[in-house]
C-alpha cells in the first residue's frame, strides 16, 4: 500500500487530468494535483508503471531497458542527494548549534565584565568622593589648628604681660618695705601710725598680688586645656592622614582591579573575533553546498527532461 493515503489509481486519475489540461505530468505537479499527499517516491514509481503499462506494446524492449535504466540512475541520484543534504543539513545544524552555545557563553562573560567594570566604577566614584570630604575635613582641621595656635600665642603674651606687672608690683613691695625701713629708722615716733598705713599698703598689695597670681593661675590652666585640645586635634588629623592613606591604598586597588577587568574584556573581544574568523569557513562551504546541491538538482531535472523526452506521447 502506497504512504499518505494514495494509490495507483488516483496517480493515474491525477496524471490523465494534467495531460487533458496539455500539462507534462511531472511527481511535483502529480503531487499538487493529488492535494500535496504522498511521497515523490511513491508517486514516481506509480507514474513508472503506467508509463511502462502505457508503451508496453508500441515500444521496443530496448527502449524499456533504457528507460528502465535512466529511472534506476535518476532514483539514484535522487537518494544520494537527499542523504547528502540530510547530512549536510545535519552537520550545520551542529555546527550552528555549537556557535550558538558559544555564542551565549561569550555574551554571559561579556555580560558579566561589564558588571564588574559598573561596580568598579561606582566604588571608585564612592571613594574619590570619600577623598574629597577627607579634603575638605583635613583643610578645616589645619585651619581651627592655626586659629588655636594665633590663640595659645596670644595668651602667652598675655601671661608675658602679666608676669611683667607681677614683678612690678614686687618690685614696688620691695621698695615699700625699704622706704618703710627708712622711714622707721628716722621717725621712731610716728612708727605706729605709719607701720598700721604701711600694713594697710602692704595688705592691699598683697591682695592685689594674689589676684594677679590667681588669674595668672587661671590663664596656665586655660592655656594646659588650650594645650589638651590642641593635642588632641592633631591626634585627629594624624588619624585622619592615616584614613586617608588607607583609602587612597584601596583606591589603588580598585583602579588595579578595573585595568585587570578591563584587560579580560580585551581578551575576550579578541576571543569573539577568532571565533568569528574560525566561523566564516563554514559558512562558505556551506553556501558551496547549497551551490552543488543546486547544481544536482539541476542535473536530476535535465535527466527528468531527457525521460519524459525519450517516453512516448500517449
Amino acid at each position: 500500500m502506497a504512504r499518505g493515503g494514495i494509490n495507483k489509481a488516483l496517480v493515474h486519475a491525477a496524471r490523465d487530468a494534467l495531460l487533458a489540461r496539455g500539462l507534462n505530468p511531472s511527481i511535483d505537479l502529480v503531487r499538487v494535483e493529488l492535494g500535496n499527499t504522498g511521497s515523490k517516491s511513491t508517486i514516481q514509481r506509480y507514474l513508472k508503471e503506467l508509463n511502462d503499462s502505457a508503451s508496453a506494446a508500441t515500444s521496443p524492449p530496448v527502449t524499456e531497458e533504457v528507460l528502465s535504466l535512466v529511472n534506476s540512475l535518476a532514483e539514484r541520484l535522487i537518494q544520494q542527494a537527499q542523504t547528502s543534504v540530510a547530512e549536510e543539513r545535519e552537520a550545520v545544524g551542529r555546527q550552528q548549534a555549537g556557535y550558538a552555545q558559544e555564542r551565549a557563553q561569550l555574551r554571559e562573560r561579556l555580560e558579566q565584565s561589564l558588571t564588574t567594570i559598573t561596580q568598579l566604577t561606582h566604588e571608585r566614584e564612592e571613594q574619590r568622593q570619600c577623598e574629597r570630604q577627607l579634603r575638605e575635613q583635613l583643610q578645616d582641621s589645619e585651619g581651627e589648628h592655626q586659629r588655636l595656635r594665633q590663640l595659645v600665642t596670644g595668651q602667652q603674651q598675655l601671661l608675658e604681660e602679666r608676669a611683667h606687672r607681677v614683678e612690678s608690683l614686687e618690685e614696688k613691695l620691695q621698695n615699700a618695705r625699704e622706704g618703710l625701713e627708712h622711714y622707721r629708722q628716722e621717725q621712731r615716733s610716728l612708727r605706729g601710725q605709719e607701720l598700721r598705713r604701711h600694713d594697710e599698703q602692704v595688705q592691699q598689695l598683697r591682695q592685689e598680688l594674689r589676684t594677679l597670681q590667681n588669674a595668672q593661675l587661671a590663664k596656665q590652666e586655660e592655656l594646659v586645656t588650650v594645650y589638651r585640645e590642641q593635642e588632641r586635634l592633631l591626634n585627629e588629623y594624624r588619624a585622619q592622614q592615616a584614613n586617608l592613606r588607607q583609602q587612597i591604598h584601596a583606591l589603588e586597588d580598585c583602579q588595579r582591579t578595573f585595568d585587570i577587568v578591563n584587560g579580560q574584556l580585551q581578551l575576550l573581544i579578541a576571543e569573539h573575533a577568532v571565533l568569528r574568523g574560525r566561523v566564516r569557513p563554514y559558512l562558505l562551504q556551506h553556501r558551496e553546498d547549497r551551490r552543488q546541491l543546486r547544481e544536482q538538482a539541476r542535473q536530476i531535472e535535465a535527466l527528468q527532461t531527457l525521460l519524459r523526452q525519450m517516453m512516448p506521447s500517449t
